[in-house]
């Protein structure tokens, strides 16, 4: 099957649909002071081959850069669309997904933990195959893009991560999701062990992924390193519900003082039912509203490019500010946090 799909995403059937894409003549930022990022929310829509595959994310790259975006983000799991390409696999979807609406059974596990032999064979060649994709519309559009998450085979293993790309079209890194759900346990999926944050002309940013954000630590470890704006990819298998959307990103970047870029992923797939809003966030008194929304998309399903302004000086004024920026006990936490991660670790 790898050998298969090496053969369907190949890199020729990848440059010939890139080559026939006619880039901005003239994609020169307006001379302001902020940076302009854009978020995708995204249908997912099976592919039947690779160039339709490409054709679709460049839909949004280019919609962004002709609104004069500096970057823009994918969402979580950004590869679903490509397993359209294995025969038969579009009618196994539609089956799964069916039977899962008339049984109601939204939440579990579904058909999907029984393709991760499958997964496990043809993450390689997915994973090439994305990359070289946005790689190519990165320096056609002269934009920073994260490609949203994907499975990364190292080590017979799998992780759940993604990549960001200079608007030269080279990778700058790669991110592994370090916080797992229950569903990416049973799978097999493995933990990152190392959390970056990249030095960009447009900031310093992290790319932590979808679950990361539940927990406040990894925002905090953002921010501690120099963070100003952190990106978001999810991919929420459960019914969209607003309480529970703001266990992540919002309260993350509240706590955190820096921004928030979250992309999302909706529809259905092998039984399983993703919702989400895309959005752009910041902390409370940088916002019109003082609702720590910069920018939002209006409903949890469907296609839309959430695009906000990101203001680094304005960002610095408002911590400089705030009242209860910075609080912090160190002698408490020192000992304090070491002890309950010790006794957590050993339940």
């Amino acid at each position: 099957m790898e050998k298969w799909f090496r053969w369907k995403l190949g890199e020729d059937r990848i440059r010939t649909s890139l080559s026939s894409i006619k880039a901005l003549e003239n994609n020169h930022k307006d001379g302001r002071g902020s940076i302009r990022a854009a978020a995708v929310q995204r249908k997912i829509t099976a592919a039947k081959n690779v160039e339709a595959y490409a054709y679709r994310m460049e839909s949004f790259v280019k919609s962004a850069a002709e609104k004069g975006c500096d970057i823009i983000a994918f969402p979580e799991y950004n590869f679903f669309e490509l397993l359209g390409i294995i025969p038969g696999f579009n009618l196994l979807n539609r089956c799964l997904n069916k039977r899962q609406v008339i049984h109601a059974e939204s939440g579990s596990d579904s058909g999907l933990s029984k393709l991760y032999p499958l997964l496990c064979s043809i993450s390689t060649p997915i994973q090439a195959a994305i990359e070289s994709i946005m790689c190519g519309l990165a320096s056609k559009y002269s934009i920073y893009i994260y490609t949203g998450s994907y499975f990364i085979r190292e080590n017979d293993h799998l992780y759940n991560g993604g990549a960001i790309i200079s608007r030269e079209g080279d990778i700058l890194g790669r991110q592994m999701k370090l916080h797992l759900t229950d569903f990416e346990e049973k799978l097999g999926i493995k933990r990152g062990n190392e959390f970056k944050v990249f030095s960009l002309d447009i900031g310093n940013i992290a790319f932590p992924v979808c679950m990361d954000a539940t927990y406040y630590e990894v925002f905090n470890l953002a921010r501690s390193r120099g963070c100003d704006v952190v990106v978001l990819p999810i991919a929420n298998n459960e019914e969209y519900r607003r309480p529970r959307a703001l266990r992540g990103i919002w309260p993350r970047v509240q706590e955190a003082h820096v921004y928030g870029i979250k992309a999302a992923l909706n529809g259905w797939f092998c039984g399983l039912h993703f919702t989400g809003k895309a959005g752009i966030f910041a902390p409370i008194g940088m916002t019109p509203r003082e609702d720590g929304v910069v920018a939002v998309s209006e409903h949890p399903e469907g296609d839309f490019l959430i695009v906000g302004e990101i203001d680094l000086e304005a960002l610095c004024k408002e911590r400089e500010e705030d009242e209860y920026y910075g609080d912090s006990n160190p002698e408490f936490e020192k000992t304090y946090y070491f002890n309950t991660y010790l006794s957590c670790s050993k339940c």
